[in-house]
């Protein structure tokens, strides 16, 4: 609480910022979102990983005025020329396809001018029904999904479809025309995510090649645009996708992947294998400052 109020007081009186006009990250700092939340959304199975649209919209305000927001195709071009990124460059990224970035997301993300790239599993898109983790969660809880990432793809295809409650469902969906909507806006990229948000490395490898290539077809036939970037579903390294998902990413024609480690995405990282940090509900606009100038540089951080 103590510590809270510090950071508050710190973010208000211009310090973080101050900080980071002297910081150069020793990569690029790319947020994986998920949701966004309602301010008075009531607490649910995973709600943890919707961060509240108040809190957003203070992230975007904080990153637009202390760092230097890069979008994908700004990263691509880089390296393709040689040259360095800005020394505080960040890339805000989404996960999965909830329709409140649309809904929730967008609007700050146009106030502040930021680029973003959304990375879309199209099962539910397509059919019209939750993730599977939302609606295992809402029946079993959270510990349920946990068991669950260890199943094989075959007790996956197993679970039974459900759908949103309400359009205003936390965690709907967004609809093809929706997908395209966003798809057009100024600086959104679309992401492959997968078809149905299987873990990869838990399907044969007939399977994975379905869901990378299946899925990103289906981005492509939508949009009408390259999809060229892919987000490996709950993303850890060895454990959700090995060396032949990479390969079968590789082998699809995407140019950049991104994993679930933690850390900065540094140079020398492979480009399928980017590294993210994980934005949760509880980080505030201050707790997101603080850990930009000091925590995800401290010695011995994951960083």
């Amino acid at each position: 609480m103590i510590q809270g109020a510090v950071k508050r007081a710190l973010l208000g009186l211009g310090h973080y910022a101050r900080r980071l006009r002297h910081v150069e990250f020793p990569g690029v700092a790319v947020l994986c979102y998920h949701g966004i939340d309602a301010d008075d959304a009531t607490a649910a199975p995973l709600s943890m990983l919707h961060v509240r649209e108040s809190d957003f919209a203070a992230h975007c305000r904080l990153l637009r005025e202390a760092c230097d927001p890069i979008s994908l195709d700004d990263w691509r071009a880089a390296l393709a020329e040689g040259r360095p990124l800005p020394p505080r460059a960040v890339l805000i990224t989404f996960d999965d396809g909830y329709r409140s970035v649309l809904t929730r997301a967008a609007p700050s993300l146009s106030r502040y001018g930021l680029p973003a790239v959304l990375f879309v599993s199209t099962g539910p898109v397509e059919q019209q029904r939750l993730f599977w983790f939302d609606a295992l969660a809402r029946e079993k809880g959270a510990a349920a999904v946990e068991a669950a990432k260890t199943w094989t793809a075959e007790e996956w295809r197993a679970l039974e479809p459900r759908a949103p409650g309400a359009a205003d469902d936390p965690g709907a969906p967004l609809t093809i025309e929706e997908l395209k909507r966003l798809a057009s806006q100024p600086g959104i990229e679309i992401g492959a995510h997968g078809i149905s948000h299987c873990i990869l490395a838990r399907a044969p490898l007939a399977d994975q090649r379905r869901e990378i290539e299946e899925g990103k077809g289906a981005l492509e036939a939508w949009t009408g645009g390259r999809v060229r970037a892919f987000a490996y579903p709950n993303g850890r390294p060895g454990t959700d996708y090995d060396a032949a998902t990479v390969a079968l990413v590789a082998s699809a024609g995407f140019d950049h992947g991104f994993s679930t480690r933690t850390g900065f995405a540094r140079p020398n990282e492979p480009a399928l294998e980017r590294s993210r940090f994980l934005m949760l509900a509880s980080v505030s606009a201050q707790e997101l400052a603080h850990r930009l100038a000091y925590s995800w540089h401290a010695p011995g951080s994951a960083s």
